[in-house]
């Protein structure tokens, strides 16, 4: 493999940034269904489920601001799906709007609201495991071995503060991606709110409780462990350290950031959009009603994703 040059190995984070991304091969260059219910695409989120998804997104954001008109504000969607937004649909309140697909430039109006879903999880990830023999995090890297790809250590060094004893072999996916991502977004000198939706874990949890790790593939609605099958035809992807995100919104100068289920953020920010949907009647309501549950019922997204905001002035 030509990246890994007179390596034996790269690192892990490298190696899910080619597949995930590379030019000709990565998972999110090709052209095919990713996102939707059929049996044609891999996942299925928040975003696919339309309208009242962005109706209620809208009304957060202005009560989150405290503004009853927010028509100032560039409402930036980052990471749409191609030819989509979530503010499709319906009459929305924005001047301006702004998508920012893969390889756009990461450019920030100076009044924004800007939102992404799944966003930060499809970001690169490091992986370490722990030697209870020399007590000590060793970095995990990829190999090619006799044409198929397989884990290894590296003699490299790193910097994270992991906790100083763990059961051996004890695996934790680091998302190092997310956390340049992050501060990539709010070192741009722009005002408004940041809101994401997404699924993480606190460190206590990634550090104490997921021993194998909590990076899996995806593929056809399916989850699976093995990272190395069909690379470039499966989503790779491990779930984000919350603590670390919001470490980065308030180091950039965030407040108000939060943390909430998806279930707790709409309940207590888009009560109008929930009590309009719950008022109307007719078939279109049913389907309206059936999205709602789905976006907030806790055996659907209400608890597996989460939303982390902040307000910066």
């Amino acid at each position: 493999m030509e990246q890994l040059d007179k390596r034996s190995a790269m690192p892990f984070d490298e190696f899910v940034q080619i597949v995930l991304y590379h030019p000709a091969l990565g998972y999110y260059r090709l052209k095919h269904e990713r996102v939707g219910k059929n049996n044609k695409s891999d996942f299925y989120t928040s975003n696919s489920i339309g309208a009242p998804w962005g109706e209620m997104i809208v009304e957060a954001s202005a009560k989150i601001l405290n503004l009853a008109n927010i028509k100032d504000y560039t409402f930036v969607e980052i990471g749409a799906e191609p030819n989509c937004s979530i503010l499709d649909g319906f009459d929305h309140p924005f001047e301006s709007t702004l998508s920012l697909r893969l390889d756009d430039p990461l450019e920030i109006p100076p009044k924004s609201i800007v939102f992404s879903n799944e966003w930060l999880d499809a970001q690169p990830f490091k992986r370490f495991r722990f030697d209870s023999k020399i007590q000590k995090w060793n970095e995990i890297g990829v190999s090619l071995i006799r044409g198929e790809f397989k884990e290894s250590e590296l003699s490299t060094n790193h910097s994270f503060s992991f906790p100083k004893d763990a059961t051996d072999q004890y695996t934790i996916d680091w998302s190092t991606g997310a956390n340049h991502s992050l501060n990539q977004l709010v070192s741009k000198k722009w005002k408004g709110l940041f809101l994401t939706f997404d699924y993480g874990l606190s460190k206590q949890i990634l550090f104490k409780e997921r021993p194998n790790g909590t990076a899996r593939s995806y593929s056809k609605h399916k989850m699976n462990a093995d990272l190395f099958s069909c690379p470039g035809e499966k989503d790779l992807t491990c779930y984000l350290c919350w603590d670390e995100l919001f470490d980065c919104l308030t180091k950039g100068g965030f407040e108000k950031t939060k943390l909430q289920t998806q279930e707790s953020f709409f309940m207590h920010h888009s009560q109008n959009s929930i009590k309009k949907i719950l008022s109307e009647t007719g078939d279109l309501t049913n389907l309206k009603l059936q999205k709602l549950k789905e976006l907030i019922h806790p055996q659907f997204f209400g608890s597996k994703f989460q939303a982390l905001w902040g307000v910066r002035n």
